[in-house]
């Protein structure tokens, strides 16, 4: 009897693994941002230094035609360091550069995304900010205040 109630045991597991499924099955979206205060410019957003930049909206674009997607906030880091949260639609945020070091920085943005028949996801985006002395040394190339960006996605 010892032996039936050990194997029963041994089942168990067995049992579960069997009747779990593969729920990772992550919503594909496009992502874009639209700016004012600044210009995107071979993937890098350019702010003159004292020009305030701001995330105007988060548009998510479901590739699955007929299907919503949506994001319930946007979590704004600087540099690595939290800038603040945006919970209501379109999720935007403004960025003064009156103090900020020309050179190079780093925005990044967290979101919780959902689309229709997928798992839930948290969607990461980063993009290159230059803070320049003045728009002169803005690199030429196609200008552009939509930012599109490949969005990491990681299952939540």
């Amino acid at each position: 009897m010892k032996k039936l109630y050990y194997t029963l045991l041994l089942a168990l597991p067995m049992l579960y693994l069997a009747s779990c499924d593969d729920d990772n099955n992550l919503p594909d979206v496009d992502v874009s941002i639209q700016i004012d205060g600044g210009v995107g410019v071979d993937g890098a957003i350019y702010v003159v230094q004292g020009d305030t930049l701001k995330i105007e909206g988060i548009n998510v674009i479901n590739n699955e035609e007929g299907k919503e997607a949506i994001i319930t906030s946007a979590t704004y880091s600087w540099d690595y360091l939290l800038a603040g949260v945006s919970l209501t639609p379109p999720y935007g945020a403004s960025f003064v550069t009156d103090d900020m070091a020309i050179g190079q920085h780093l925005l990044q943005i967290e979101c919780p995304l959902y689309a229709v028949d997928k798992s839930p996801a948290l969607m990461y985006m980063a993009y290159k900010v230059a803070i320049v002395e003045t728009a002169d040394d803005i690199p030429d190339g196609v200008a552009t205040t939509v930012v599109s960006v490949d969005p990491g996605i990681k299952e939540n």
